[in-house]
């Protein structure tokens, strides 16, 4: 009972936030004004010019505000798939976005400084809607190390020999040269004048694009290794079959479900049918053994089910679960996860709740009926096959 009571305060209080998508397009918005606003500081004047650290910070902030913006960018489609990282990444990197636009000094970065905070607030509020876990494997974690490892050997390498090596003085410098040497552009305004100089600046050639290219190969590989197989099964399955094999989600047994799942698996589709009505469960299975049709028991509407059941995958989701307030929290949990079609079957006339909610579709078997009655009657169906 506890749980239940749990359960439904999460719920009305996720209803009356804000949308997933609502916030990776605000994340997004940040990232643009970001990268505008550090692109638009290099060819302007800050309102307070200082000098000394502060100026230096002025500097700074002007190309690092791009670079923050770019990574935003990454944060936001990470949200869109759901991680709880890219959710926290995008709070730090929106926290320093407004310190960006506070330090360069300028009033064309009130907007960012504006947009950040309001940002931050949204994201505070919808913790809740990024829970899915993105742990990283630990030769990923290795690889990530290794990087900033690397990076932090040349940095603090070449401060140390900065004596050695001609225009480099500060840490700024430091970091530009381990920046150029280690993606091998190389410019060579700085450059070593010792043999110790230039045995550190050998390995650190060596070290650099040797461990980006061995970290990019482990945190891209596996994702592009999954992506390029379900591509393959995918080309292999419409070769073999003439009719295309489409994996649809169904949320509730309500009405007509059955019916409806029936002619899915009739037509060779994949259906998923998450209820949580044993009774109705157990039936659906006997009904539906020529299709491909496998049935869970869960609650429609609980987050970790709709987790384990791929709704990212899904090329449609149907959603009927026989009460309006379920149907409505399914259809919002289930856009948040997927942009997949969204047909929802209500006997409730909560048609708007359910548009606003995601549903791109809402169906109403008892309205269908007197529509095709009305049809028929009057004569309209006669070409329409509402006639036998």
């Amino acid at each position: 009972m506890l749980d239940r009571t749990r359960r439904s305060i999460r719920r009305a209080t996720t209803q009356h936030q804000p949308s997933a998508r609502v916030v990776v397009w605000l994340v997004t918005a940040i990232a643009v004004v970001s990268i505008a606003t550090g692109l638009l500081a290099i060819i302007t004047q800050p309102s307070v010019d200082a000098g000394g650290t502060v100026g230096l910070l002025q500097s700074a902030a002007e190309f690092s505000g791009t670079v923050l913006g770019f990574a935003l960018l990454v944060t936001a489609w990470g949200m869109r798939r759901g991680y709880r990282l890219a959710y926290l990444a995008a709070a730090a990197l929106i926290l320093l976005a407004a310190a960006h636009g506070v330090v360069q000094s300028r009033w064309l970065s009130v907007p960012l400084v504006i947009l950040s905070i309001g940002g931050l607030v949204v994201l505070a509020f919808t913790s809740a809607r990024f829970t899915r876990s993105s742990a990283l494997t630990p030769t990923q974690m290795g690889s990530l190390v290794a990087i900033v490892g690397v990076g932090c050997y040349g940095i603090a390498g070449a401060y140390a020999l900065r004596h050695e090596f001609s225009e480099l003085h500060t840490v700024v410098d430091a970091t530009y040269f381990t920046v150029v040497t280690a993606s091998t552009v190389g410019y060579g305004d700085v450059h070593p004048t010792s043999e110790a100089g230039r045995l550190f600046a050998i390995s650190l050639a060596i070290l650099g694009p040797t461990t980006v290219a061995v970290a990019a190969g482990s945190l891209f590989g596996p994702g592009l290794q999954a992506r390029l197989t379900r591509t393959g099964q995918r080309a292999a399955a419409h070769t073999r079959e003439q009719t295309p094999h489409e994996r649809v989600v169904v949320l509730g047994t309500a009405g007509p479900v059955s019916n409806v799942v029936a002619e899915l698996a009739s037509r060779k589709s994949s259906v998923l049918v998450v209820t949580a009505d044993d009774e109705n469960g157990a039936e659906q299975t006997t009904e539906d053994r020529t299709g491909e049709t496998t049935v869970r028991i869960g609650d429609p509407t609980d987050e970790e089910v709709l987790e384990s059941a791929r709704l990212d995958e899904a090329d449609a989701v149907l959603v009927a679960t026989g009460e309006p307030a379920q149907d409505s929290y399914a259809v919002l949990l289930a856009r948040d996860r997927t942009d997949a079609r969204i047909v929802a079957i209500t006997e409730d006339a909560s048609a708007g709740a359910l548009d606003r909610a995601g549903a791109d579709v809402v169906l109403s078997p008892a309205q269908v009926l007197t529509n095709a009655a009305v049809d028929a009657t009057l004569g309209a169906g006669e070409n329409e096959g509402y006639s036998s």
